[in-house]
């Protein structure tokens, strides 16, 4: 485990699945400012944002603004995060130690970096950062069924073979509720966001009749791996 030392952020992180790191973060303002710089890197849905270079403040005036907001309400409008380690890296590597927030995510990444490896027989491998408020909550299911879904080959085959089975119409209306949301228009991440969604919990958007038919086979095969 890993003890989060700053005057900013308070928290722990702790691999809770293989290649898996929670870094539980119980204030949602202090989780959401560590996480929302590199979390935009890696899925933003604004092409001057996502796998390029910004600042802080770049990106708080920009999301206030595509957002139709007086005010900066990211952490109030996301929980949960999660990032492969390859591109945790790129964005580690552009922003590295910029600000304060920035220095914090140095230490987990390194942290989770040798912690990862070390388990590997000294060898370098993929893993996976969530960021959640609490071991047992169901934002923290949520970002653990990303995580797998990166991690683990066998539960990412499972998952794309139930997503196949989902009727066209259907599939069509989560991924618009999705983009409406705030999702990067990317059939990548939103198949990804789907199985998270199905297999751990509704988002009322998708608590309809038509969509909770397909949460019984994708809850029972998170089950299965969780």
């Amino acid at each position: 485990m890993y003890k989060i030392k700053s005057p900013l952020v308070s928290g722990k992180v702790i691999e809770i699945a293989p290649k898996i790191y929670g870094a539980v973060i119980k204030d949602p303002y202090d989780r959401a400012m560590l996480f929302c710089r590199y979390q935009e890197f890696y899925e933003s849905p604004f092409k001057k944002i996502r796998g390029k270079y910004f600042t802080l403040f770049e990106f708080m005036r920009l999301y206030k603004t595509e957002r139709g907001s007086k005010v900066f309400n990211y952490p109030w409008d996301w929980s949960g995060y999660n990032i492969p380690s390859n591109v945790l890296k790129k964005a580690h590597d552009l922003f590295y130690k910029e600000t304060e927030y920035d220095v914090v995510m140095n230490d987990i990444y390194f942290y989770c970096a040798i912690d990862s490896q070390n388990k590997n027989a000294g060898t370098s491998t993929n893993w996976y950062l969530i960021g959640a408020d609490d071991f047992k909550s169901q934002t923290m299911d949520h970002e653990i069924a990303h995580g797998l879904y990166f991690t683990n080959k066998k539960y990412k085959k499972s998952c794309d073979a139930l997503i196949s089975e989902i009727k066209k119409k259907d599939y069509n209306l989560m991924k618009k509720s999705l983009i409406k949301m705030g999702y990067a228009d990317d059939d990548k991440i939103i198949c990804d966001e789907i199985q998270a969604i199905l297999s751990t919990g509704l988002y009322p958007s998708f608590d309809t009749k038509e969509i909770r038919k397909y949460t019984k086979s994708f809850s029972n095969n998170f089950a299965s791996f969780r």
